[in-house]
């Protein structure tokens, strides 16, 4: 029987991966930056790199993001190629860092590449 995944600091990957997901100038995107130091990651058990995320604190203030589970931020997923390999979306539940998953529709990976350099350009 499986270990339980154990909550930990995000890694320099994710968290890189967070603030380019999250470089946008709306007031969603600037409040959930600043949970990304208060973060932490466990594994989802998927076999691409997606977390479970949960803030630390709740000295900070949930983003205006409406109740309830909803993305709010996405990149596509480029492969090392520069070809079109799937979607990474973040999630927040209640204004909170919940979820960031990646759906790798190729089943290419990453690859040696950190995961920040496996996103592609973000919608505006």
């Amino acid at each position: 029987m499986a270990e339980p995944a154990v909550w930990q600091p995000l890694s320099e990957d994710v968290r890189r991966t967070l603030e380019l997901l999250l470089d946008g100038p709306s007031d969603v995107h600037r409040a959930l930056r600043t949970q990304i130091p208060c973060a932490e990651m466990r594994d989802s058990g998927c076999s691409c790199p997606c977390v479970y995320l949960r803030v630390v604190t709740e000295a900070l203030e949930a983003a205006p993001t409406g109740p309830g589970l909803g993305p709010v931020a996405s990149a596509p997923l480029l492969a090392a190629d520069g070809g079109y390999d799937g979607e990474a979306t973040l999630f927040a539940y209640d204004g909170v860092l919940e979820d960031l998953q990646f759906c790798d529709w190729e089943d290419h990976g990453p690859g040696p590449r950190p995961l920040w350099e496996w996103l592609g350009p973000r919608p505006a």
